[in-house]
């Protein structure tokens, strides 16, 4: 998810705690010079990890969606 108010995002990251998934917040500066406070999972191993922790999110009625993160070259 993301917050413009950082209690918001760390309320969520308590619930995420709650069903038993580690997450962090992560603060994201806008064009407009705002920060907006995102609740980030992962990153994930698998491809199958991190759907099944989409679905479970869903179960919980929490919308989620899976990004791919691209890896840096060595």
């Amino acid at each position: 998810g993301a917050f413009q108010r950082v209690e918001e995002a760390e309320a969520q990251r308590a619930k995420l705690g709650m069903l038993g998934l580690e997450s962090r917040v992560v603060e994201r500066a806008q064009a407009s010079g705002r920060s907006v406070y995102r609740v980030r999972l992962g990153p994930f191993d698998k491809p199958a990890e991190a759907e099944a922790a989409r679905e479970r999110l869903a179960a919980s009625g929490i919308e989620a969606v899976v990004l791919r993160a691209e890896r840096s070259a060595p």
